[in-house]
């Protein structure tokens, strides 16, 4: 079930030391890929104990802000985030799983990483504004249902503290 999963925290710091883009989050992932045998299994791919969050940055007026984690073995997930004037939101949602972690993929037909882009659907959020959502929100393409909860992101943060609001 859901309590497998492990919490992400990313705390993206500036030159100065002060936070420039915070996200806490859970999410799991639900694959179908070809097995060894022909038919097409569903696995989880659940984040494991140990993430780190290599290539994040904080993003300016003319750079993406990026979110970008590495778990497991081989997987990684990433968001970029741009902003005008008044708003900032997600662009795109890219995720890499291997299917040579034979744990997840203990017989795929296909061995290696695969890589899958997907539009983030959801709606600008005010600058100088957390976007909380503690339901479940699930973004399906391809193959794959990601799956989000307990969801708190800030992005282009203003004088290194998170908002309130």
């Amino acid at each position: 079930g859901f309590f497998q999963s492990y919490a992400v925290e990313v705390d993206i710091k500036d030159a100065s030391n002060a936070t420039c883009l915070y996200a806490d989050w859970m999410m799991k992932f639900l694959i179908t890929y070809e097995s060894n045998s022909g038919d097409y299994k569903t696995t989880t791919l659940n984040l494991s104990s140990s993430v780190t969050h290599n290539g994040s940055l904080c993003g300016n007026d003319t750079q993406a802000a990026l979110v970008a984690v590495q778990f497991g073995e081989g997987h990684s997930w990433s968001i970029n985030m741009t902003k005008n004037n008044e708003t900032y939101q997600g662009d795109f949602i890219t995720l890499t799983y291997n299917t040579n972690d034979t744990a997840v993929f203990p017989d795929a037909k296909r061995k290696g990483p695969v890589t899958v882009l997907v539009k983030d659907p959801l709606h600008p959020v005010q600058l100088n504004t957390v976007f909380v959502c503690h339901n479940s929100y699930f973004i399906e393409a391809e193959n794959i249902t990601q799956i989000f909860w307990n969801v708190t992101v800030e992005a282009f943060v203003q004088n290194g503290t998170v908002s309130k609001k």
